[in-house]
């Protein structure tokens, strides 16, 4: 029943974690941001430090979700445990039905550590791995962004901005693809979309449902739909998110055959 191929299921999960908490939220309205009138440059390279610095940023957290997945062959709902340390590590405990282990996931600065429990198969990859999903130089900076619900790569003062709608649109060219990314009126994403130079190759994540927590703003539902060979959504609820350092445990059985990229 579980036949999922480990490693679209790892990218979707790498991509959409950033979603966050129902827990002690409240509805705020946000204050728009009123950027200085000064010569274009200055003005570009103010707006580029200011959404740099409105950045979510926590030391930690910990939460659970439950991700619908669907690709045209086959739905599933997973049931998704991920903690992370700023700057350490990201992981990611996959089961489906609530109790049947699909996966654990160890993403760190150095490595991408993969445990395929369907078909009892460990992966040891470096950020070259990456390579087989997309031609964006992903790094452990730009899922740890995303973690924390901020665009994957930081703009740059060579993004193209544009303004419309109380809304903030900025393209920026990474390695042969380009992020282009959607701020609303506090400069907070509202939506990603990574394109392929040259290939029909499209991935949109979309952040909905905003809340406050802990001072904080997150949205509270993702949205993920990736265009290409094939068609993958995924769209991940969050729930008991805390604020608080966990250690993962990653044990790989003697008996698992192994895969290092």
């Amino acid at each position: 029943m579980f036949k999922f191929k480990i490693a679209s299921l790892f990218f979707l999960l790498v991509v959409a974690f950033s979603c966050k908490t129902k827990k002690q939220t409240t509805q705020t309205n946000p204050k728009e941001v009123i950027l200085p009138k000064v010569e274009t440059s200055n003005r570009a390279e103010r707006f580029i430090q200011t959404l740099l610095v409105k950045k979510n940023v926590s030391e930690s957290f910990w939460f659970e979700s439950v991700a619908e997945y669907k690709d045209g062959k086959q739905d599933a709902e997973l049931s998704v445990e991920v903690m992370a340390v700023k700057d350490q590590f990201i992981f990611m405990n996959v089961k489906a039905l609530g109790f049947v282990n699909v996966a654990r996931v160890m993403i760190q600065p150095d490595s991408i550590r993969i445990l395929d429990l369907i078909h009892r198969t460990y992966i040891s990859a470096s950020y070259n791995y990456l390579k087989n999903f997309t031609s964006a130089p992903l790094k452990f900076e730009n899922l740890q962004n995303l973690a924390w619900a901020n665009a994957m790569f930081d703009p740059t003062i060579d993004s193209k901005i544009d303004s419309s709608n109380n809304q903030f649109s900025l393209i920026t060219q990474v390695g042969s693809a380009f992020q282009q990314a959607v701020y609303n009126s506090i400069l907070q994403p509202q939506s990603l979309r990574l394109t392929e130079s040259g290939k029909a190759e499209t991935m949109d994540i979309t952040f909905k449902k905003f809340k406050e927590v802990d001072a904080l703003r997150y949205p509270m539902e993702i949205l993920i739909n990736i265009q290409g060979e094939k068609k993958m959504d995924c769209t991940f609820s969050i729930s008991k998110f805390v604020l608080i350092k966990k250690s993962p445990q990653f044990v790989v059985p003697r008996s698992y055959k192994v895969m290092v990229y």
